[in-house]
Order: structure tokens, then sequence, then C-alpha cells
């Protein structure tokens, strides 16, 4: 689905994106490169300023932004040559249809995945939502394990939950 930029830009100042980043920083220190699927134009690839390597991968178009590679793509589609060292996916999942097979891949992508999903949105909230409401068990239903680290980020009033897999 393709968003205005101020829809974007208005949630900029998230704290789930900074929690997304100091993850990533606790998980991947080393950098190397990162690949942030159905990245669309929420910039948190630009906080990850260490890695040498960013990919925006999103089915629509994606902004050009310094230092960031873009492919539009299907992740279902898209086979990269070689792992990522950090492969995120941003409020993505609770969109698809069939979320495991996209999540497991996901992970099998990555060194280190980070996902997030929204935390027990009531399934009235919107109607672009398959699957609310997402928990923790769902979570790993999809990805077939339990992660690493969890984090729980509260942005106006809603929670997302941030799943750590190494």
């Amino acid at each position: 689905m393709t968003r205005g930029r101020s829809y974007w830009a208005s949630r900029l100042g998230f704290r789930y994106y900074s929690e997304v980043a100091r993850l990533a920083r606790s998980h991947a220190p080393a950098g190397g490169s990162a690949l942030d699927v159905g990245a669309n134009d929420t910039a948190v690839l630009a906080a990850l300023d260490w890695f040498d390597r960013r990919v925006a991968l999103d089915v629509d178009e994606v902004p050009r932004r310094g230092g960031v590679e873009t492919v539009i793509a299907d992740f279902n589609d898209f086979d990269p040559d070689e792992r990522f060292d950090l492969v995120l996916c941003l409020q993505v999942l609770e969109h698809l249809d069939r979320p495991g097979p996209f999540a497991r891949k996901l992970l099998a992508a990555g060194r280190t995945a980070i996902v997030s999903v929204p935390h027990e949105w009531p399934g009235w909230v919107t109607e672009e939502h398959v699957h609310d409401p997402v928990d923790e068990s769902k979570l790993r239903t999809w990805t077939g394990r339990d992660p690493t680290e969890t984090s729980i980020v509260e942005d106006l009033g809603m929670e997302r939950l941030i799943a750590v897999y190494r």
C-alpha cells in the first residue's frame, strides 16, 4: 500500500523506531549489511549509520536516501546473493495473508532479524490488519521459534511488540 509523505512525516518521532535502532546496535554492533523489508518511507535505515551496506526493499516505490540502496520487489520473490547481517521487518506481517512462510524467510535471510508487529491491537483499529490481535504466541507461530529478546513500546496509546531473532 502506498502512503503519502504526510503519513510518514507524522511517524518520524515514533519511539519504536529508536528502540529498533537501539536493539540493532546491541545485537549487530559490527554492522555489515542491513535489509529493511517493507521499508517504504520509514527512514529507519538512516539511523543505522554503522552499517556499510543498507538496502530498503518494498513492493512500492521507496524514496531514495543517501547511502541506502533501494529495491522494488516482493520479498517472497527476492533472492539475495548472501545473508544479511541484519534484517528488519517493521509493521508488515499483520498485513499478509500468509505471514508464517514470510516470517521464516525473514529469519533465514539474516544473521539477526528484528521484527515488529502491533501488540494486541483490537481487530477494529484498522481493516488493513488481517491478523489483529497479534501477541507473542501468534508471532512465535509465524516465526517457528522464540525470540532472543523482546520489547514492547507505546506510541500514541498503541503498543508495538519488537522481537529480535539471532
